[in-house]
């Protein structure tokens, strides 16, 4: 322990000796630290810290897909008849549960406030090994059809609204729409997510009371997501064997509806970071790279230095002190700068995990929990121990081979030695200049698609839109008239407002979710098989609407005020459709069968009156899927968008409120955004990881830069004399100066073509996150390495420079 303390005070005395050499090392290893902490402080709470519930490690997903046209990565909802079914028939869970998100309104103070929770059934909270705080929760007999109006709320709810009154237990509060009463059963634990996506969990609500009868028997209505709680000892590859044996006897129970089903189960945390895992892994691999170039750079500053201390440690050598115990003295020196940086890397992580919330997508999972944690700061303390050790080992192995005799008579200069110390500063140079390389690939490739994403096209004009959400009130509007008439209004008088152009509205739109997709047929082409329907994203608009989103209307016409109940019973398709079912005919006039209703039938067939351009949904990087659109008046929807095309989008909210305050002072609004923001966050996710990787890439680049400068200019230190003599025998500075910048390119030629293989393989793994370019791709590849060659160029110059500037008789003297 004595000799750990001495070795201790004599490396700080050391490092207070050569403050300069300090600095630089602390800083860029800081930096680095840093970025590794701040990305694994993401990596931790994202995807290595388990879920904050008892039962975490047996909770699992099922979801149901069509193994006819896709694969079980699409697994997702289900209908409740199979859900049910499901239940009881596992014998690998121990209890199954059905939810679905929902939006709703407390009707408490001067305007209604949104909330939003969940609808759920009874079992889940033993699923999830919840308890309330206070009361209870709901059971069987409230999870039933026409069951009692009872919730749960959060405790921040509780908190916000009720001032933590204790009394609200049993209480009936003003909740849902104007005029209707929930009562409170129970408060669930502080910070209770569930479940855990952008969205606040402010209340749950039993499940069955919310569906009706043909919902609840139906299985060809797919909307519900599914949980399960594993049996203990049952592993995820049985729950999955046993739930596809339901599935396939579903199939040949109910072919109807079930003929390809199949299931697949998955563990909660897996599914909840099934879209960011990919692109957090990658960031997290980066600046592993990008700290393994500061520890090169700092490995051959150490080289340098141990270089001017070789006659300390000859001297120390000839005392009597051994190898290894050089090499200890030297190794602690390289910890005590790195638990140095890590703490620098500490207060550059707190400012970067505060940059990379704030530009984080909203919908981002657990995006609360990420902070400088207990774990997060054993990572740092580790990481840091572990980087002094891999920077400090191989100089100070190279420290340790001292030649006595050269070096006491000063004449290690032109020893192998030296040239071995020599050939590892190269090496060094070249792995910085390799993973620079690699990262540049990774980030150009992320910018080629980012380009390729913002230019592709959408489908309609997302500029100059200002979107309202709004749901009719049930209460308020209970007959499919009056909720028509609501919109009409709405978009009457708010077309009225100055500067507004056209109006409409969608309860779908474009780069948003989808709210239904319906199977269908064609009339006077063959029926399809069972299993092989193909489905159609269905959006309900009023007319005008395409002319308002500036949709190209390819064929036939729009929807007019007579297209309703009492009209003709029409319907527009996209042309991917059209290019689909009718190649080489029009469309116009032919008639489809659209199961619209929630038992499937078919209520009446529709006239295909028009044909409009494709369009995407959910985001950029899908392709449009078949779409068709059919009236609001003849297929009522509660919750529209209202699309306002206006020169002044962004700042027409208070002008939409006080119009929708005077139609309906107790009607809420869902929301006030903008197409062109909607258009902005569906890319956040792709832009974050985009920006994060260019950071790395250039951090490594300027890494790469200082590494080939530091080695060049000590080079040209190392040879003063050696060119003084070649300039005495008559070299020109010319000669002289591509002889340096040859040495430069030598190195960086080697360390591009080591980068060009390692990229060639590091990019594969990119592949889900990249847009029509391949990871390979040829141009980004050749335009980085010319950049990169562009880069050490410019670094070499000055060395180069200094060279040829060499006094040959100053050279000769310092010899």
């Amino acid at each position: 322990m004595s000799q750990f303390i001495l070795d201790l005070r004599f490396g700080l005395r050391s490092l207070t000796r050569n403050r300069s050499f300090a600095l630089v090392s602390i800083l860029t290893l800081g930096v680095a630290l840093g970025a590794n902490t701040a990305i694994f402080s993401f990596v931790n709470a994202i995807l290595l810290k388990a879920l904050p519930y008892p039962n975490a490690g047996r909770i699992v997903t099922i979801g149901g897909y069509n193994s006819l046209k896709y694969t079980a990565a699409g697994a997702a909802e289900m209908s409740w008849p199979n859900i049910t079914d499901l239940r009881a028939q596992s014998k690998t869970l121990e209890g199954v549960a059905a939810y679905q998100r929902a939006t709703s309104f407390l009707y408490i103070g001067s305007e209604p406030q949104q909330l939003h929770g969940t609808t759920i059934n009874a079992g889940a909270f033993h699923i999830l090994g919840v308890r309330p705080e206070l009361g209870h929760a709901f059971d069987e007999k409230d999870d039933r059809l026409g069951g009692p109006r009872v919730m749960l709320l959060s405790d921040a709810v509780w908190r916000r609204s009720f001032g933590s009154d204790r009394t609200i237990i049993g209480r009936q509060i003003p909740f849902g729409t104007a005029g209707k009463t929930r009562t409170v059963i129970g408060i669930l634990p502080p910070g209770l997510q569930f479940p855990i996506d952008g969205e606040s969990n402010d209340f749950w609500m039993p499940l069955n009371p919310t569906l009706d009868s043909a919902t609840l028997t139906h299985r060809g209505v797919v909307f519900l997501n599914t949980i399960g709680l594993a049996r203990a000892g049952v592993s995820l590859a049985a729950v999955n064997a046993d739930v596809n044996t339901i599935a396939r006897r579903l199939e040949h129970q109910y072919p109807d509806n079930n003929t390809g089903l199949r299931m697949a189960a998955s563990s909660l945390q897996e599914w909840l970071t099934r879209d960011i895992r990919a692109a957090l892994l990658i960031l997290f691999i980066a600046v592993l790279l990008v700290l393994l170039i500061g520890c090169a750079n700092v490995a051959n500053l150490l080289l340098a230095r141990a270089t001017a201390r070789h006659r300390e440690i000859a001297i120390r050598s000839a005392i009597g002190a051994t190898r290894g115990r050089i090499v200890v003295q030297l190794l602690t020196e390289s910890v005590i700068l790195s638990l140095l940086s890590g703490g620098i890397g500490l207060l550059v992580a707190a400012w970067g995990i505060d940059l990379l919330v704030a530009i984080a997508p909203r919908d981002l999972p657990r995006l609360d929990s990420i902070a400088l944690d207990t774990p997060v700061l054993l990572f740092t303390l580790a990481l840091s121990l572990a980087t002094g050790i891999i920077f400090g080992l191989a100089p100070a192995i190279a420290a340790s081979r001292t030649n006595l005799t050269e070096t006491l008579n000063d004449a290690s200069r032109g020893s192998t030695e030296g040239r071995t110390r020599g050939r590892l500063r190269n090496t060094l140079v070249a792995a910085e200049i390799a993973l620079s390389l690699v990262l540049l690939a990774g980030s150009g490739l992320l910018i080629r698609s980012f380009v390729q994403l913002i230019n592709v096209g959408t489908g309609f004009d997302h500029h100059d839109v200002a979107v309202v959400q709004v749901s009719a009130r049930p209460s308020a509007y209970k007959e499919d008239a009056q909720i028509v008439e609501l919109f009409r209004r709405l978009t009457r008088e708010l077309g009225a407002l100055p500067g507004v152009e056209s109006i409409s509205a969608a309860n779908a739109l474009p780069l948003g979710p989808t709210e239904a997709d319906y199977s269908f047929d064609i009339m006077g082409q063959p029926e399809f098989a069972p299993g092989h329907h193909p489905v159609a994203i269905t959006v309900n608009i009023l007319p005008g609407y395409f002319h308002t989103m500036r949709m190209p209307l390819l064929r036939g016409r729009d929807f007019t005020d007579h297209d309703g109940p009492a009209g003709e019973k029409a319907i527009i398709i996209d042309e991917t459709m059209a290019q689909r079912f009718f190649a080489g005919q029009n469309p116009i006039g032919h008639k489809i069968d659209l199961s619209i209703d929630h038992e499937g039938k078919i209520i009446h067939p529709r006239t295909i009156v028009g044909v409009t351009g494709a369009v995407r949904f959910e985001s950029l990087s899908q392709t449009p899927k078949m779409t068709v659109y059919v009236p609001e008046a003849d297929s009522t929807a509660l919750r529209m968008f209202l699309v306002i095309r206006t020169a002044n989008a962004a700042s027409i909210a208070p002008a939409v409120r006080t119009v929708i305050r005077r139609i309906d002072p107790l009607q809420p609004i869902l929301s006030i955004s903008t197409v062109e923001k909607m258009r902005a966050d569906s890319l956040a996710g792709r832009r974050v990881t985009l920006i994060v990787l260019t950071i790395l890439a250039v951090l490594a680049l300027t890494l790469a830069a200082v590494g080939i400068y530091s080695i060049m200019s000590y080079s040209v230190a190392q040879r003063t004399s050696e060119i003084g003599i070649r300039m005495a025998l008559g070299a020109q500075a010319p000669e002289v100066f591509r002889l340096i910048l040859r040495q430069s390119l030598r190195i960086t030629v080697i360390g591009i073509g080591t980068g060009l293989i390692a990229a060639a393989a590091a990019t594969r793994v990119m592949r889900g996150l990249l847009f029509g370019v391949a990871p390979g791709d040829p141009m980004t590849l050749t335009a980085i390495c010319i950049a990169l060659g562009a880069v050490a160029l410019v670094a070499s110059y000055v060395p180069a420079r200094q060279a040829s500037r060499v006094n040959p008789m100053v050279a000769i003297r310092y010899d």
